[in-house]
């Protein structure tokens, strides 16, 4: 119960800036970041609301967390290589996702991806941060 409680509040803490950060880019450049972290089109025909993708996104995000959590408290020595490992996955996930998509989203090749992995380093920095902090 208590990596859930955790893994909820820093999931929470960190999907939130991912989205937001995501979003701040697309909406100040042709970074159509905001709109990757969100697309979930290869997975139903449906036209998903964007808050539905937004739940997601954050259910996602507290998944990642309460398993990083379970980690932290039980498997300190594989901690930093979970981190660098998702950290690693969630990069790549630029272009698997861009391939996946049905819609044309402008990624702007090798300066979008650098944008996505310094984002997402961020992003996991956060949940390190916290998980110090004892959440």
């Amino acid at each position: 119960m208590k990596y859930l409680k955790s893994g909820t509040v820093i999931g929470l803490i960190s999907g939130t800036f991912l989205f937001i950060v995501c979003a701040l880019i697309e909406w100040l450049t042709q970074m159509e970041l905001m709109t990757l972290l969100l697309n979930v089109d290869f997975m139903t025909e449906m036209n998903i609301h964007t808050g539905i993708e937004i739940l997601f996104h954050m259910i996602v995000s507290v998944m990642i967390a309460v398993l990083l959590k379970f980690i932290f408290d039980n498997f300190k020595r594989f901690y930093i290589p979970a981190l660098v490992f998702s950290w690693i996955v969630t990069s790549l996930l630029f272009y698997a996702l861009g391939y996946l998509s049905v819609m044309h989203i402008e990624l702007q090749g090798l300066l979008g991806f650098t944008v996505w992995t310094i984002i997402h380093l961020c992003y996991f920095i956060i949940i390190f941060s916290l998980h110090k902090k004892g959440f």
